[in-house]
This record gives structure tokens, C-alpha cells and sequence, in this order.
């Protein structure tokens, strides 16, 4: 038996190689190979050692419980929301218990994890579940996957080398269910607190028997479906429970007017919150409302004084970045009946213009106010929570890619992003992605501690989104170079595309939010 690993910050669990592509331990690299050592803390390292724990609880539950089959959901406060299809008759805390107790054997066995190529010539090493995922590929990519013993996951990247790096997890049993927890970037190698999101937690269980009605819970679905009609049910069926969604919200609106008249709408980046934003002014128009929308990019104080970031660079997603007195005071203005004048602030020139546009609320009308602090109450001193009503919009992605492999939020928006950006900035997907590390850590600190604070939540994630982006997101990847950093972020995003059916743009509506990213929307 070998000899048990003992995780550490610091310690080497991959490589990287000079074109941005991560390699693992078990491979060989010829000798004077330029490699940088990917430490078990960081944001890569705790990726990798999350998908060799992800098959090691894949085999617990075949040996424990050989006619159930694991399935895993969403993240949830630094771990993996965790099902078994064909459950036994049992309580949670028992199944956790008896996984528990399988898992710390599968670590002390120290059983090797394998890399595999799919071949379309020489599938018979392979198994069946793997090739159901990537016999959808073009056959054109090297797709690889994780193999431990006859558990095989689509590989987002390298595992560990085998399963004696496995020391530190937790199984903690949630209503019927059970999430597995794992340490997280503050902490490691140890695990946090557990902090429940109840709120965020019931969206996703709502979005998860969604998208089970619609039978396309992973990508092998997805494609069955778009082999029947094109994908036409698929997208009708999407925009009918978005619209449900959306009148649910309206409604809540409608009962608390005039008590909340102010709307503030926050989400991570391209979410779709500014077509979201403009849908719920069009549905509160139709109930007879108006709605006044407020930019809070208005309220930024001079560049001069600007808050600078470690970098000794302007930040200008903190919330000290925003003038909230003179924000909070005009607020509490309008809610009294007051006129105010919106201040207007010039990005060219760094400069804000006071007194700029008059504003004036109706008897009728809703104030929107979209921007990343707007669940923050700090945003808005002076102004009562109760008058407040707050929305977190965020594409909260269901989709996985196989059935122990997610798609995990952040993915899924950065290919938005990245579709987005080149259309309507110019920009590379190599820029684009260069930058998304940052704009994670800046959700991280603005928008994520503030999520249970909502008062609504809207998912704006679509099912059939992947299919229909896969047109524009294909080629700008391509265009990533071999020597580039995110090279391998490119080559992982690539691999899903090809095993994606696509779906054509011109069925997608002209008021979904997907049209914020790929052109064409009613709003533009």
C-alpha cells in the first residue's frame, strides 16, 4: 500500500505546462520541458484534487450501493449537492454514513487515476457511460477523460495521481440528499464552516426538476432532444418557464406597491441583468406600473479619487468607487416625491457632471436600479431595507456534462462573456479569458456574500444556450495560440463544444437574454 499523502498549501498536485496546458503528476515530461508546479491551494490545484474526490465518492457508491448510481448537482457553500438515482430505502444520515466509511478505504487503497483518450477507431477500453458523452464529438479533438477503475469522467482537466491524496472532505446529509464538501482557497487544506444558502439552494432545486421535465439534465440528453425537431421544443419550452418566472416576480412587485418601490437588480457578470432588467420594466408597464431606470455607473466618484486595487490600478467594482451619500440621498428624495437631478459621469474623461438630469417619480412608478452592489445595503445609507425590493439575476446553469461532471456557472458565463465581447467590443477570447480570473474575484468579494439577501431570484440560464453559442464561441477559441496561457482553458471549453449538438440562432426569440450575447434582441 502506498504511503498516505498529507495535503498541504504549498504542495506541487500538477504541472503546467509553457502553453497554459495542465498536466498530472503521473506524467511523463520530457526532460527540460519548460513547467511551472501547480500548488494544491490554489484555484487550479483545488480543481484538480476536487475531480479525483468527485470518483473516489463515484466508486464508494457502487461498492455500497451497487444498484443506485451517483449523480452530482450544483456547488453549495464550498461543496458538491450529491444525489443517488435509484435511492435505497434509507435515511441520509445513514447513506452518508456508509459512504463515509467506504470513501476513507477507497483513499487508504491509494488506487491509481488514469488519463484516457477517446479514439472513435478503439472505444473497447472505454466505458460505455464515457462513450454515450463523447461519441457526440466531432471525433476531430483528443477528448480525454478520468478513469478510476470503472468510474470515467469527462475531464474539465488532469486528477490526482491516485486516491491517497484524498485526505480532506467532508459528507454532510442535506433533506434527502447529501453534499460533499471540500476545502476552499481560504482555508485549505482544511474545510470551512458550513454556511447554508437556503434561498439559493430551493432556485436551484427548482431549476433542477426543470430541466428533469424536460428530460436534458446532461449533454447526452440535450442532444437526443435536438435530434428530434432541431431543437424547437426545446426552446419553446424554456421561454414559457422563464416567462412563469418572470410573471411570478411581477406579481410579488404588484402586491407590495407602494411599500417597495425601489428595484435593485444584482448579478454576477453576463448574467443578462440589463435584459432582464428591461423584460421586467416591459411586464410592470403591462400591469398598468411605470419604471424609472436609475444607472448607478452615474454616481462613480472622479477617477482622481478613485479607490486603487493591489495593483495600484483604479478599482471600480469596489463599493467605495460609488459616491453612495449622494446615491442614498437621492433615492430618499425621489421615494418623498422630490425632484432630483442625476449626476452624469464621463469615462473618457474620468470626470462626474452634478446636476445633471432630472428625475421625478410618478404616482405609478417602480425605480430600477441594476448594478453589482445592489443587494449591498451599504449602496443606499439612509434608505429603509423595506422599501427595497431585491433581485439576484444570475445564469445558474443546471446542465451537466456528464453524470459526475458539472457545468459549472462560471463556465457557462464565461462563454457568453466571450461570444459578447468579440461582437460587440472586438475583443479575443484570449482577452476575454485573460481577464475572467479577476472578474471572478471581484464576485467573490461584491456580489456572492450578498446572495440570501434577495428577496426574488432569477435564473437566466437557458438550456439550450450551449447548443446555440457553439457557432460563436468555436471559432474564437480556435484562434487561442498554442503558446498561450489560457490555452488550456480554451482546449477544456472546446472539448464540451464538440460533444454539444448545436441549435440555430434563428429559433432563439428576440426578447430571450440570450440575445444580449449573440445580437438581434427587440432591446438593442
Amino acid at each position: 500500500m502506498k504511503k498516505k499523502q498529507t495535503i498541504r498549501t504549498g504542495q506541487t498536485i500538477a504541472y503546467k505546462l509553457h502553453n497554459g496546458r495542465i498536466v498530472s503528476l503521473s506524467n511523463e515530461i520530457p526532460e527540460g520541458t519548460d513547467v511551472r508546479k501547480i500548488p494544491a491551494g490554489s484555484g487550479e490545484g483545488r480543481e484538480i484534487y476536487r475531480r479525483g474526490l468527485i470518483l473516489a465518492l463515484d466508486q464508494a457508491v457502487k461498492r455500497k450501493f451497487p444498484d443506485a448510481r451517483l449523480w452530482v448537482e450544483h456547488s453549495i457553500s464550498l461543496g458538491y449537492r450529491c444525489r443517488l438515482l435509484n435511492r435505497p430505502d434509507m435515511t441520509s444520515e445513514e447513506i452518508v454514513e456508509r459512504l463515509t466509511w467506504e470513501l476513507k478505504r477507497i483513499v487508504e487503497e491509494a488506487i491509481p487515476i488514469e488519463t484516457v483518450k477517446y479514439d472513435p477507431d478503439a472505444t473497447d477500453d472505454l466505458p460505455g457511460e464515457f462513450l454515450e458523452l463523447v461519441s457526440w464529438s466531432s471525433g476531430k479533438r483528443a477528448i480525454r477523460g478520468n478513469r478510476l477503475q470503472d468510474s470515467c469522467a469527462f475531464a474539465m482537466g488532469p486528477s490526482v495521481p491516485d486516491t491517497s491524496w484524498l485526505t480532506k472532505w467532508d459528507l454532510k446529509p442535506l433533506e434527502r440528499d447529501f453534499v460533499l464538501r471540500f476545502p476552499g482557497s481560504a482555508s485549505w487544506p482544511e474545510i470551512d464552516v458550513w454556511v447554508p444558502r437556503k434561498k439559493l439552494n430551493k432556485e436551484f432545486d427548482l431549476e433542477e426538476k426543470h430541466i428533469a421535465r424536460m428530460g436534458v439534465q446532461n449533454i447526452d440528453q440535450l442532444n437526443r432532444r435536438i435530434e428530434e425537431d432541431g431543437g424547437r421544443q426545446l426552446v419553446i419550452m424554456s421561454h414559457f418557464y422563464q416567462t412563469y418566472r418572470m410573471v411570478q416576480i411581477v406579481r410579488q412587485l404588484k402586491k407590495d406597491f407602494p411599500t417597495r418601490r425601489i428595484i435593485t437588480i444584482a448579478g454576477p457578470s453576463s448574467s443578462g441583468k440589463t435584459t432582464f432588467a428591461r423584460l421586467l420594466r416591459t411586464y410592470l408597464v403591462a400591469q398598468g406600473f411605470g419604471a424609472r431606470l436609475i444607472n448607478v455607473d452615474n454616481y462613480f466618484r472622479k477617477r482622481s479619487d478613485t479607490p486603487l486595487d493591489s495593483h495600484g490600478k483604479p478599482d471600480f467594482e469596489c463599493l467605495e468607487a460609488i459616491h453612495t451619500e449622494m446615491f442614498g440621498e437621492h433615492l430618499g428624495k425621489l421615494l418623498e416625491g422630490g425632484e432630483i437631478r442625476m449626476p452624469l459621469f464621463d469615462f473618457h474623461s474620468g470626470e462626474r457632471y452634478d446636476n445633471h438630469t432630472p428625475i421625478k417619480l410618478g404616482e405609478r412608478e417602480f425605480l430600477l436600479v441594476e448594478g453589482i452592489h445592489g443587494l449591498n445595503d451599504a449602496l443606499t445609507p439612509g434608505v429603509a431595507p423595506e422599501s427595497k425590493f431585491r433581485i439576484y439575476a444570475s445564469a445558474l446553469t443546471q446542465l451537466n456534462i456528464d453524470r459526475i461532471t458539472r457545468m459549472s456557472t462560471s463556465d457557462s458565463r464565461l462563454v457568453r462573456r466571450m461570444v459578447r465581447d468579440s461582437t460587440q467590443r472586438g475583443y479575443s477570447a484570449e482577452q476575454t479569458i485573460s481577464i475572467w480570473p479577476s472578474v471572478k474575484r471581484g464576485e467573490r468579494r461584491n456580489i456572492f456574500p450578498f446572495q440570501e439577501d434577495a428577496d426574488a431570484m432569477f435564473n437566466s440560464s437557458l438550456p439550450y444556450e450551449l447548443p446555440v453559442l457553439k457557432k460563436y464561441a468555436e471559432p474564437l477559441l480556435m484562434e487561442v495560440p498554442y503558446d498561450s496561457p489560457v490555452y488550456h482553458t480554451a482546449t477544456k471549453l472546446l472539448d464540451i463544444l464538440d460533444c454539444t449538438n448545436p441549435i440555430d440562432q434563428n429559433l432563439v426569440p428576440i426578447t430571450s437574454l440570450l440575445r444580449e450575447f449573440i445580437g438581434g434582441s427587440i432591446f438593442s
